[in-house]
């Protein structure tokens, strides 16, 4: 009884607007003071958990993999990103439409976040396309759904969050969105090429050897980013969290190459950074509190098993937990969910025998399709103010790339070989 006053209280604040960090904090709050055991000191107790809860190496890389991705953005790699994309796919059909998903799936090697990826990217795409004649409809839709492909292709931040909820390998995790992410991108392409076999897209750009051999040589440094990445983490140069340090080491030195990284733009860069950071831990903090005083007063058996009556089998609970993350994303930002769920359906993760780097994939692309639905949709929202398009009619126009997305999530649910080929092929 008490366990789902706290659930209501929660949804109802977060329903009447009020901040996901305040939201938590309270409900926790509730569940610590109307428990079956009382806590006569709570206030050491909720100052002991919320810094516990933020105390991991691994959490440390996130805000850097974010740092790098800001200085990518303004140390002149976006731009050269798109224009190699553009050489490599430009004569296709959807032209810049394609240009988009391809400049998205390599910068997603870089960043590790959506909204990073639409907020830098996405400027340069939305700009270009309608400069071209492409309905601003179309260019704001296809933005918002490529941006997702972020946080799946490896680095990325909602991977590193996971591993360090249920301490797994991040090495793991990243190498399991290849090709999830890759699968992504060309689900969107095969959208792009049928919306512009209708007529609605200008007519694509001509295939030019010189000017890709040109663009690749611009490229190539930024290019080497996620080789750097993942072949540092596979071969054990360096950790995960020691990765994030020498991506924001190597956009330095690559933003200085190109003469575009100024201090300025270096101040903007980390007062974003730690803007993302203060309000991600607080989150994390407050959630481990929410979680362990669930824990602590044996509401944790009580609501696994009711999940189990829900979904005995581990494909049912599979199917269950997408549904549950497809109506959360539509009301709180992915990251909160992922660290507020996570810890409280992990002993039902292993009592069903579920793979957890398969279940985490599944989990994080399943919130960032959040990032494209009202009313707490992110990517639209950032999207929307660039490109200067209603809301109404972004979600109108997204929906055939976000069913062409659903149909990937629904393939790697029913095949978790898509997922877990790699990591297992590399251990």
């Amino acid at each position: 009884m008490v366990l789902g006053l706290g659930f209501l209280l929660l949804l109802v604040l977060l329903l009447a607007g009020v901040p996901i960090v305040v939201s938590i904090g309270l409900s926790a709050l509730f569940l610590l003071l109307t428990g079956p055991v009382p806590v006569t000191n709570w206030t050491m107790v909720f100052g002991q958990v919320t810094v516990s809860g933020v105390d991991s190496f691994v959490l440390i890389s996130a805000p850097f993999f974010l740092l790098a991705g800001e200085l990518m953005n303004t140390g002149g790699m976006t731009k050269r990103i798109f224009r190699l994309a553009e050489a490599m796919v430009g004569w296709w059909a959807g032209s810049l439409g394609q240009v988009c998903i391809v400049a998205s799936m390599i910068f997603a090697g870089m960043t590790g976040s959506a909204v990073s990826e639409a907020g830098g990217l996405g400027l340069i795409e939305i700009k270009a396309m309608l400069d071209r004649g492409y309905k601003k409809s179309f260019a704001a839709a296809i933005t918002s759904a490529a941006a997702i492909i972020g946080p799946i292709i490896p680095p990325s931040i909602p991977m590193v969050i996971y591993a360090s909820l249920v301490n797994e390998s991040v090495k793991d995790l990243f190498l399991a969105g290849v090709v999830p992410g890759l699968l992504m991108g060309l689900a969107l392409m095969i959208a792009v090429f049928f919306y512009a076999k209708t007529g609605a897209c200008p007519a694509p750009i001509p295939f030019s050897l010189k000017e890709l051999l040109s663009a690749m040589k611009q490229g190539v440094l930024p290019m080497m980013t996620p080789v750097i990445i993942i072949l540092g983490i596979y071969t054990g140069i360096f950790s995960p969290t020691e990765a994030s340090l020498v991506a924001v080491l190597y956009a330095l030195i690559i933003g200085f190459v190109y003469k575009e990284l100024t201090t300025k733009n270096i101040v903007a860069a980390l007062k974003k950074t730690a803007d993302f950071t203060g309000s991600l831990f607080l989150i994390v903090a407050v959630t481990s509190l929410f979680g362990w005083t669930i824990a602590r007063h044996g509401y944790l058996d009580e609501l696994n098993s009711w999940i189990l009556s829900m979904s005995p089998t581990p494909l049912g609970f599979v199917f269950v937990m997408v549904g549950i993350f497809l109506f959360v994303g539509c009301f709180m930002e992915p990251i909160g969910a992922l660290i507020l769920i996570t810890p409280l359906i992990l002993p039902t993760l292993k009592a069903l025998n579920i793979d957890l780097v398969y279940f985490g994939l599944v989990m994080v692309f399943t919130l960032m399709i959040g990032l494209l639905t009202p009313p707490v949709g992110l990517v639209l929202f950032v999207v929307s103010k660039i490109a200067d398009i209603g809301l109404a009619e972004l979600v109108k126009a997204i929906v055939p790339y976000l069913i062409a997305l659903l149909l990937v999530l629904l393939a790697v649910m029913l095949f978790p070989d898509l997922v877990l080929f790699i990591p297992r092929a590399l251990r």
